[in-house]
């Protein structure tokens, strides 16, 4: 939350100060998780190395050096930039080329270095039938280490960019551009269309750095034909079968009764009409597919009457009673209206 205080940044208790964009904040504080990378196993490993050095390693009269060459030097500002001490400068020094992975340490304070302009300059992105290729334009020669950092893909209505990590330095250009995209895919893996990527580079030199340039770019999608090639090779399967379960399990429906010459439907009598009775039962439960109707049932007496009349409201109710006559095998005339 947003607070009215003196000008405060870091921990305190169990707050923790910083300034955003609307002045200064505190939240609660939150012990960050450890994951316990190779580049952070190796950092905190130089680190400690390089505090053990201080006092083990370099000599009176070295040290005394870097106490002259520290305040001579600016801290970078957070709230407001004030001299070093020797021994800061010394880790700070030496922390900078271990990152790029430079053997030894410096047991004396090397010349302050005067950069000249950032030769790096706009990132450009392809999306081809290779994947997403990732290339900085070099618009000069490259006389000093240039470091590469990175930032997760992120959404591209983002304007500011967030916590970044180092990626490796600058590859040796060709033809004008440096191709980072092995760097960049091996931290954060190969971005997508639509995301943004934000890239810094900085100069470095002796263990000296010169200032951050940053750069950004959108991931385009892939041209149009490669788009509809990928689509044209792909083969939509339908896995949906669009019918009566009794066709999909090769039953299929029961045919209509025979039809006489004269066009009247033959009477069945005896065995035969229990068996047309139970096929219409069956037959009237079975769902219908497509184009195919329903045979009728054959009902006899005051029940074909019946069935005449109401006709569907009858439901299934009639067609699960047979009729007494036909239970008993005896024939049963159809009752004409």
């Amino acid at each position: 939350m947003k607070v009215i205080s003196i000008p405060s940044s870091g921990k305190r208790g169990n707050i923790v100060a910083y300034n955003s964009r609307y002045g200064i904040c505190h939240r609660a504080l939150v012990v960050p998780a450890n994951p316990r990378t190779p580049a952070r196993q190796h950092m905190r490993g130089a680190f400690g190395s390089f505090a053990r050095a201080w006092s083990r390693v370099l000599t009176q009269a070295q040290r005394e050096a870097w106490d002259v060459a520290g305040p001579t030097v600016q801290s970078k500002r957070r709230l407001g930039s004030g001299p070093l001490t020797g021994q800061q400068l010394f880790q700070g020094l030496n922390s900078s080329r271990a990152c790029i992975g430079l053997k030894g340490v410096l047991l004396l304070p090397p010349a302050p270095v005067v950069f000249g302009p950032n030769p790096v300059a706009q990132l450009t992105i392809r999306n081809g039938e290779d994947g997403v290729r990732l290339l900085l334009n070099v618009a000069g020669p490259v006389t000093e280490d240039i470091m590469v950092f990175g930032q997760a893909p992120c959404s591209a209505g983002r304007m500011k960019r967030r916590n970044v990590a180092y990626l490796g330095l600058l590859p040796a250009p060709q033809d004008g551009q440096s191709d980072i995209t092995a760097i960049y895919v091996a931290r954060y893996g190969e971005p997508r269309p639509g995301e943004k990527v934000f890239i810094i580079t900085c100069q470095q030199k002796d263990g000296w750095e010169g200032f951050d340039k940053e750069t950004n770019e959108i991931v385009p999608d892939k041209p149009a034909e490669q788009r509809a090639s990928n689509t044209g090779a792909l083969t939509l399967q339908s896995l949906m079968y669009k019918g009566c379960t009794p066709d999909a399990q090769g039953i299929g429906s029961q045919p209509a009764p025979n039809l006489q010459t004269s066009g009247e439907p033959a009477v069945p009598s005896g065995e035969a009409a229990k068996t047309t009775l139970v096929e219409g039962k069956v037959a009237c439960q079975r769902p219908i597919a497509d184009g195919q109707s329903r045979p009728k049932p054959i009902l006899a007496g005051a029940e074909a009457v019946r069935f005449e009349r109401e006709g569907p409201r009858m439901g299934r109710s009639l067609l699960t009673r047979s009729s007494p006559k036909a239970a008993l095998g005896e024939e049963a005339p159809l009752a004409r209206l």
